[in-house]
């Protein structure tokens, strides 16, 4: 990874996530820099008579921006020309930002779009869309706007009065967009290998304790058919038989009727499946 290098002189920017800057940058209300306007979409949405399978221009839900990194490639559902002429239509390579659902995730699309009043765009920026793209992916300009997440409150006005520091040249801006391109390109990259990693040791955790339960720890001793199709060959002096027969009886948890239930013994934890989702310790 690249490192950072340091300008000659910095400045108080005067605002919470920005902190200090370079002192030969300029601090500016995205206002300033585009309009910010939000989408729309037709009503009821739907409705069969606004969407069409060869339409021109596809229809972008939360879900389309949630499943997408930086750009939007494709979605499950395109406009009929009645239903595009309702809601706002987006030209290749325009950046939007939702504000519900997956709140603050910008997204560029690469198709022509239709984007409804869950999304807010900039249709005059006068800087490279890309830059402002990571000024909103750092997830720091949200700062003092809400908690990320439900709490987080976005709108035309709270989007528009975002403050943030801009080289005064297109060519320093372009210069920060190519490193970003490089920098997390490289990272992504380490994460998927990461995460392919995790998998393997996932399948290779799950296949020694398999190994360790079915065959036991004896390379050499002689195997048997146990009969059962899960467990194919175990140790020829090994018992095959029902869990049934290990313990007195196999029940089932319960649920208190009431929530006042669960205050009447606290030193006793109550647990339900999500508790079970992560790995064993």
């Amino acid at each position: 990874m690249a490192k950072y290098q340091k300008y000659a002189e910095y400045q108080d920017s005067g605002v919470e996530w920005l902190e200090q800057v370079p002192k030969n940058w300029e601090i500016i209300k995205i206002k300033h820099l585009s309009s910010v306007k939000r989408g729309a979409s037709p009503r009821p949405i739907d409705d069969p008579k606004y969407f069409d399978d060869n339409g021109e221009y596809a229809w972008v839900r939360i879900a389309d921006v949630s499943a997408s990194d930086t750009y939007l490639l494709n979605t499950t559902q395109t406009m009929s020309d009645l239903g595009s002429s309702l809601s706002v239509k987006l030209e290749p390579n325009e950046l939007f930002l939702s504000i519900a659902g997956t709140v603050g995730k910008p997204c560029i699309n690469k198709i022509k779009a239709c984007i409804h009043d869950g999304f807010v765009y900039f249709p005059d920026l006068k800087i490279p869309n890309k830059f402002l793209f990571y000024v909103f992916a750092g997830e720091q300009a949200y700062k003092g706007l809400g908690k990320m997440g439900t709490q987080l409150n976005l709108n035309t006005d709270t989007v528009g009065d975002i403050k943030v520091a801009l080289p005064k040249s297109i060519e320093d801006i372009q210069n920060i967009i190519n490193f970003l391109d490089h920098e997390t390109a490289q990272i992504d990259s380490l994460i998927a290998k990461q995460e392919k990693l995790i998998e393997l040791l996932k399948e290779k955790r799950q296949a020694v304790i398999s190994h360790a339960v079915t065959k036991g720890l004896n390379p050499d001793v002689n195997m048997k058919d146990s009969g059962v199709e899960w467990l194919g060959q175990v140790p020829e002096h090994w018992n095959v038989l029902p869990i049934k027969y290990l313990t007195k009886y196999v029940g089932t948890g319960g649920t208190p009727k009431n929530q006042s239930s669960f205050a009447e013994v606290p030193e006793i934890n109550w647990f339900t499946p999500g508790d079970f989702s992560g790995d064993l310790k």
